[in-house]
């Protein structure tokens, strides 16, 4: 479903990126770790088509890069809410865009999406009424309704308390399960990572230096490898 193979990028002289190389299947849910400026948010531009490799080849769905963009819904770490306009207003934006001509079937769609999120009832509400969870679930239920095959997920969970993150990991495995969504999330908690992810990969000094098959007997030892992988530069 998607392939990065030996992918450099550069800024200002910078190597931010050092031959990444990894692929995601169809329905895998992959989390990428590390410290913050490991290149995290740098290599979604570069798969979201934002910007371009310097060296290296990135496939979606056999399709090279712009086009495989198509293919893709990058859901930013801030929910990106517009405060004048509603949560169905919200949601259809990025809609209104391409598929005007179905704006009817997509009132609908977001609707029901909004029931699944658990936010019925809440579709004329606008981001001011919404707490920090609220529109967290909007966003995601915006990005769900671009009916992408690919979801590029940057913190989703952000500052959100425990209890708003334990609903967000029920919600995403659902996601998987219901809409077949290959999911690549970026996050620095690795929590979060061993929570959802059937694999972690690793990312520092611009390469991936591990991967991790996750596998619910071995969560504690392979947190304990990430912690000392992580230390002493990190502190949890």
């Amino acid at each position: 479903m998607l392939r990065v193979n030996d992918v450099h990028f550069a800024y200002e002289s910078k190597k931010l990126l050092n031959g990444i190389s990894f692929e995601l299947s169809k329905s895998e849910i992959v989390s990428l770790i590390g410290l913050s400026g490991s290149g995290k948010t740098t290599l979604f531009r570069l798969i979201s088509g934002l910007i371009s490799p310097d060296q290296g080849i990135i496939l979606i769905d056999g399709q090279q890069l712009p086009e495989g963009a198509e293919l893709i819904t990058y859901m930013h770490q801030k929910d990106l809410l517009l405060p004048w306009r509603n949560v169905v207003e919200n949601m259809l934006l990025f809609s209104e865009l391409g598929r005007r001509n179905e704006k009817k079937n997509l009132e609908n769609e977001a609707l029901v999406l909004l029931e699944r999120m658990g936010l019925k009832g809440c579709e004329n509400l606008y981001p001011d009424e919404l707490s920090g969870g609220m529109k967290q679930r909007v966003a995601l239920a915006r990005a769900l309704l671009q009916n992408r095959p690919i979801l590029l997920l940057d913190e989703p969970f952000g500052s959100l308390d425990v209890i708003v993150r334990e609903e967000l990991y029920g919600l995403l495995t659902d996601i998987r399960k219901n809409y077949g969504k290959t999911i690549l999330l970026v996050t620095h908690d690795f929590r979060d990572a061993l929570t959802l992810s059937d694999r972690i990969l690793l990312l520092s000094e611009g390469r991936i230096s591990h991967q991790f098959e996750i596998e619910e007997s071995q969560k504690e030892q392979i947190e304990e490898e990430i912690r000392a992988k992580l230390q002493p530069a990190a502190t949890f």
